[in-house]
């Protein structure tokens, strides 16, 4: 930048130097004013007269030397890459007059560099009088490729993660997250499009080309599709998501390759669950599908829609609850409660256990297909090779009509009998605002009531509906029960048992074998096994 404190006359005898009025100057701002005006031949005596005196008068400090008196001269440095080009500028002599911003710009341009100029920048170093370095002038703009394709998964998988603390600060280690359920329908992922890229371009004006992002397919694995754009892809199916060789797959049959226990984490699955291994105690499986453990359930709990098979057995600690909608299938049961809509099969003893089936109990096919200790309940039928042991061992066997299907029906009756009194009140005030809207007195908050009202009614006629279906079903066990109810002992069945069938009781007080309990003229009475 010009220091104002100096000013040079040129004379035609010489250069003249004069400071203004009380300025303070010393020998390096003087000497570098003079430099910067391009005098570099000034006279040191000279200079040193001028700073003793500073009385304003202006001095001679340099003879006129031609060959120094030159126009400001331009130089440009290009990088390698051409992606920067630096300017430098020799100060024009004395007061000759410094280039302007277009006649730099225009340098620059016949020098090669067309692209990235800062012309604000070249205005600041004219303006600042900035002379003798290098200042980058313009930039080339560096290609910029495009991204490839990517996918936003919309569903969290399963971590084997502990969940979050409970009030209590406690954490429940047995659930984790394991298992990602998926719905049918449901939108799994999401494709970000790859982009194109940006080109760039150097200093000089060559063309940087930008490579195109690369394009991937959805992760489409079994049990999903694609949305006709290639963008989403959704579940085919409920299942099980897993992500498998970079697809995404959703399998309708949750797999377990080891044991439940804490690696696993309790299991909640709307599908199929198959554990090759065991099932340890303190854990959960809940499934709307079927259950198949191949290993031994510990003092777990199960629960089905489907069906349950268990090919080891359980050994319960009466601590195990096994449930399922339809049959179960076990090859021992030991200290368990076990609940079935169906039938419940097994293939050597049931020991100290609650059992109760919809259908039948059937203890056969094993070297030890005993039923001792416990209850044993049927809605049609109990069949066993061994009934009790020698030990004189308290088991109780019931066939007929199941009190938990007495209870629900019941409990159904009741429900039945309270929505009908509640959809007669329905109907009655729907007809009342119905009046008011045929006479034209329904308001907005009256209509707003009868729309509440008419969903009312059809969720209450659904309702109905399903609870008198299941009433049908359950009528059509009990009736069932009364007439095939019957316990039969394929080997022997021995003193301590009690059975009970159809509300009757017999207590067996000596050694049977191959026989069947059954009711006949108003009691239970024995009769050979296939009576």
């Amino acid at each position: 930048m010009a220091d104002d404190r100096f000013h040079l006359e040129f004379r035609e005898d010489g250069v003249y130097l004069s400071a203004s009025e009380g300025a303070d100057y010393s020998m390096p701002s003087v000497v570098g004013f003079l430099k910067s005006k391009g005098v570099e031949n000034y006279n040191g005596d000279a200079v040193m007269t001028f700073l003793s005196r500073k009385d304003g008068v202006p001095a001679k400090v340099a003879e006129r030397d031609p060959e120094q008196e030159k126009e400001a001269s331009l130089e440009v440095k290009i990088s390698s890459d051409a992606m920067a080009a630096e300017l430098w500028i020799e100060p024009p002599f004395g007061d000759k007059p410094w280039p302007s911003v277009d006649q730099v710009v225009e340098f620059l341009s016949a020098q090669g560099v067309v692209e990235g100029v800062d012309r604000g920048l070249v205005s600041e170093v004219l303006s600042e009088k900035k002379a003798r370095s290098w200042t980058v002038v313009a930039s080339g703009t560096a290609a910029i490729d495009g991204a490839e394709a990517d996918f936003d998964y919309k569903v969290q998988f399963g971590s084997a993660k502990p969940k979050e603390e409970d009030e209590s600060g406690r954490v429940d280690l047995k659930n984790l997250s394991s298992v990602t359920v998926v719905m049918k329908n449901q939108m799994l992922a999401e494709k970000i499009p790859a982009t194109e890229g940006m080109d760039g371009v150097t200093v000089k004006g060559l063309v940087l080309k930008a490579k195109k992002g690369k394009d991937r397919p959805l992760p489409a694995g079994a049990g999903t599709y694609a949305s006709e754009d290639g963008i989403h892809l959704f579940s085919l199916i409920d299942g099980n998501l897993v992500l498998k060789g970079g697809k995404l797959h959703v399998v309708p049959v949750f797999q377990v390759d080891g044991d439940v226990d804490y690696s696993v984490g309790n299991i909640n699955f709307i599908g199929a669950v198959l554990v090759n291994g065991a099932v340890r105690e303190g854990f959960e499986i809940v499934s709307s599908g079927d259950i198949e453990i191949r290993g031994v359930v510990e003092g777990a709990h199960l629960a089905s829609k489907g069906s349950i098979s268990v090919t080891g057995g359980i050994r319960g600690m009466n601590k195990a609850k096994i449930e399922a909608d339809g049959n179960i299938t076990v090859g021992f049961i030991d200290q368990a409660h076990v609940r079935s809509g169906q039938n419940i099969t097994v293939t050597n003893a049931v020991l100290h256990s609650d059992l109760a089936a919809h259908g039948n109990v059937t203890v056969l096919g094993g070297q030890k297909s005993q039923i001792a200790g416990g209850k044993v309940q049927a809605g049609l039928e109990v069949l066993c090779l061994t009934l009790g042991s020698e030990m004189g061992t308290k088991t109780e066997v019931v066939v007929g009509v199941l009190a938990e299907l007495t209870e629900r029906k019941k409990h159904l009756l009741s429900l039945l009998a309270e929505s009908e009194e509640k959809g007669e009140k329905i109907e009655a005030n729907l007809s009342f605002l119905k009046k008011l809207e045929a006479s034209g007195q329904l308001d907005e908050n009256k209509r707003a009531l009868m729309i509440s009202l008419t969903k009312a009614k059809f969720q209450l006629q659904s309702q109905l509906g399903s609870a008198k279906d299941e009433l049908r079903i359950i009528e059509e066990q009990m009736e069932n029960s009364k007439t095939k109810g019957c316990v039969r002992v394929k080997g022997i069945c021995y003193p301590g048992v009690t059975v009970s069938v159809r509300g009757l009781t017999y207590i067996v007080r000596e050694k049977q074998q191959f026989c069947s309990f059954v009711y006949d003229g108003g009691e239970v009475k024995v009769k050979p096994f296939d009576y």
